[in-house]
């Protein structure tokens, strides 16, 4: 299936047979997979001299997923000509097989008093909820918002805060309002699921799902590692003291549990990261020179955008720009990614304006790889688009590509994609482009270094970020070294990784 992920297909069988119009999944099979390798109620196997006849239709069932499987594989290769597009790939997949395999060390007596913990407060929770209210069930929402005769709309967790922020709520209200956020969180959710994953060994494998992003980029499965809420401890000795009267039995509010879900992956970690990959990336896209030449200097990125952009801009209006406006964000952009408190849309449009003004390579690039987008060609010196019908292949430096089927452009001249994975079709434009291909390359650069330091136990990558298990004998400056080694195919793609040692798994 990972063949069928870099060409930007479904990984299931029915779906990758749907896409290629292979021939058909037997859609029975499910049932049969589960007759014969589940117990029935007595807890007893039923075995196939039994039930000869649903035995033979699990083996036909069986036949037809190789059938199918092999069908697809012909169709993919008179469709796109080869299997793996690159051997780049493979051997990324091999990686990332090893990874799975080893899987990350849990804390599962930790874990366990967390779903104890969770449990005791969502009870205590929903008492005081009851006893304020007077309602049956206080995490009903429809008696809630009755007993709160039409004050809130919904009970939306945006709603909820919105509403916190009023001056014109009662104690009783307002308290109510702050129960529901706490029986709303979710955190304990993630030690359950350690629980249930983690193998005898206290280990937790198979976290990542190879491609499971249109750019190349890995999903998470099960704990979800890439979506881990980040720990609110003032210090490490906090922490651990939460951890250790979690451990004997004392319990923790909602929000140190929230906090305790990182610290719940043991090491000891080195961790490494990369330093603005996404920004650099771009900048060595465009051939944005001031930029490749602050990166050089080892010069702050965001002050050295806000000085570029005058106008009496701090390092706080040059990080909200870097991060905000590089894929031909506007306004909007600048107000998700925080940048509201810096002004009204008078004030946030004239940052915008400063910034492409500073980054007129980079606004140029958005417009060069649209245009290749609709006829194929060059967008750039690192990017080639090729077109093949109506399907689109964005040719990253590494060799692989970006996969975009069904492409088309309306009246207007708006552009549209067919992902195969979605019934929707996708709108796309320059920028958004931009930052696909750029996002597709900080993965494939992020493969390199995996395949750099491919001798160390390598147990779990988030985005840009690689966590090592090893003890303290290592040296992190030489991981840290190896991890920004720039790919062959990246001349001049200047790098910089930085990383900390822990024993519990944190955001530096």
């Amino acid at each position: 299936m990972a063949h069928m992920a870099e060409w930007g297909y479904p990984q299931s069988l029915e779906g990758g047979a749907k896409a290629l119009g292979a021939d058909p999944k037997d859609g029975a099979g499910a049932a049969l997979i589960r007759w014969f390798c589940q117990p029935d109620r007595s807890g007893k196997r039923r075995l196939p001299e039994d039930h000869p006849e649903k035995w033979a239709q699990f083996v036909e069932y069986c036949r037809q997923d190789v059938a199918t499987m092999r069908d697809m594989r012909r169709r993919l290769l008179r469709r796109h000509g080869q299997d793996w597009p690159t051997d780049h790939e493979r051997r990324v997949w091999i990686a990332d097989q090893k990874v799975n395999d080893l899987g990350i060390r849990v804390d599962l007596d930790m874990a366990a008093s967390a779903v104890e913990a969770a449990s005791e407060n969502l009870a205590a929770d929903k008492a005081e909820a009851k006893a304020i209210t007077g309602v049956e069930n206080p995490g009903s929402t429809a008696q809630l918002l009755s007993w709160f005769g039409g004050l809130l709309p919904d009970l939306k967790a945006e709603t909820v805060r919105q509403a916190l922020t009023r001056d014109d709520l009662t104690a009783d209200q307002r308290r109510v309002l702050e129960l529901r956020q706490s029986m709303a969180l979710t955190a304990h959710k993630k030690f359950q699921t350690a629980l249930d994953a983690a193998n005898t060994d206290e280990r937790l494998r198979g976290g990542f799902r190879f491609f499971g992003a249109h750019t190349g980029r890995w999903a998470g499965r099960g704990l979800q590692l890439q979506n881990l809420p980040r720990a609110g401890f003032s210090s490490e000795a906090a922490q651990d003291a939460a951890i250790l009267d979690l451990t004997l039995g004392l319990g923790a509010d909602p929000h140190t549990l929230k906090s305790l879900v990182r610290p719940m992956l043991v090491g000891p970690f080195t961790v490494c990261d990369y330093s603005a990959i996404e920004a650099r990336v771009v900048a060595w896209l465009a051939g944005e020179e001031w930029a490749l030449e602050a990166f050089a200097n080892g010069r702050d990125i965001y002050v050295e955008t806000a000085n570029r952009m005058g106008g009496g801009m701090g390092r706080k209006e040059g990080k909200v720009a870097v991060l905000a406006l590089g894929y031909n964000g506007g306004v909007g952009s600048l107000q998700a990614m925080g940048g509201a408190a810096l002004g009204d849309e008078t004030v946030l449009q004239r940052i915008v304006d400063q910034w492409r003004a500073a980054n007129r390579n980079i606004v140029r690039l958005w417009g060069r790889v649209e245009r290749a987008f609709y006829y194929g060609g060059q967008a750039g010196e690192h990017i080639r688009v090729e077109a093949s019908g109506s399907d689109r292949l964005v040719r990253l430096p590494s060799g692989r590509a970006v996969v975009y089927h069904q492409v088309r452009a309306s009246r207007d001249g708006r552009l549209s994609f067919q992902d195969p994975r979605q019934r929707w079709r996708t709108d796309t434009y320059g920028g958004r482009l931009v930052e696909n291909i750029t996002q597709a390359i900080s993965r494939d650069i992020l493969c390199y270094a995996m395949q750099t330091l491919r001798t160390m136990d390598i147990v779990a990558h988030v985005h840009d970020e690689l966590i090592i298990e090893c003890d303290e004998r290592v040296s992190l400056v030489a991981v840290c070294e190896q991890m920004a080694r720039t790919p062959p195919w990246a001349d001049g793609l200047l790098l910089r990784a930085d990383g900390f040692e822990c024993q519990f798994y944190q955001k530096d």
